[in-house]
């Protein structure tokens, strides 16, 4: 398989049925064996009622493709969890550290099928970070402008969106939690906001870290008001 073969089956009306369809007919195992092997290796119920990793990897897929026709959101949706197909079976149901564990499968597969570099970096970046992205609303201002600056939200706007959606997927691609409000994605982005403007106001690198977390911190107090974050 090559990326072309991909990205038509992840641009159909249907991506979760398509690799569905290639897992039935053993195509899955020699086109993807990094996503054929998280079938049957359970999760933690209490995070995923759904228990297995494939059948999240297909609700994940398919959420993202209610959220998006974007072919690199789908794929990124895809390998987010790549790293659970390595973990221990003595470790199961737990998966501690697969962000980590899971951007070598996810380069491996970039290489092998050749995918485009914007998005091998997009599914790099929702696959290390995804946790941090959901636990967004409990970090301190100075982890959340760490985070915004580790996934290129700066530099690169419109694959920081990409990742908003992703994450959003993976979190609501969840048996019974499909229609879940995930604020943690508008929450970033006022935080992206606000740092991007404290940034415009100062030149001193010191002076722009300290309004960064004063932008963020501020955020933080009006979402625990139910001010922000809709």
């Amino acid at each position: 398989m090559k990326w072309d073969d991909l990205k038509q089956g992840l641009s159909s009306g249907d991506p979760a049925a398509y690799i569905q369809n290639l897992r039935d007919s053993g195509a899955l195992k020699e086109a993807l064996p990094e996503v054929d092997v998280l079938f049957g290796v359970p999760q933690v119920p209490e995070y995923h009622p759904e228990i297995d990793t494939g059948i999240h990897t297909l609700m994940v897929v398919k959420r993202a493709a209610e959220l998006s026709d974007d072919v690199g959101v789908r794929f990124a949706a895809l390998v987010h969890d790549l790293g659970k197909g390595l973990t221990p079976e003595e470790e199961w149901p737990k998966h501690i550290g697969h962000e980590e564990s899971g951007v070598g499968p996810v380069r491996d597969v970039v290489r092998r099928l050749c995918v485009p570099d914007d998005i091998a970096d997009l599914a790099e970046k929702v696959t290390r970070y995804h946790l941090h992205a959901h636990r967004a609303l409990e970090m301190r201002p100075g982890k959340i402008v760490s985070l915004l600056e580790n996934i290129g939200a700066f530099e690169n706007p419109e694959n920081f969106e990409r990742f908003l959606i992703t994450v959003q997927a993976d979190k609501q691609g969840r048996l019974g939690m499909e229609d879940k409000p995930y604020p943690q994605a508008e929450y970033l982005r006022q935080a992206h906001s606000a740092v991007r403007n404290s940034m415009a106001l100062e030149r001193d690198p010191e002076r722009i870290k300290i309004r960064c977390n004063e932008a963020v911190s501020k955020l933080k107090k009006l979402s625990a008001n139910g001010k922000a974050v809709e």
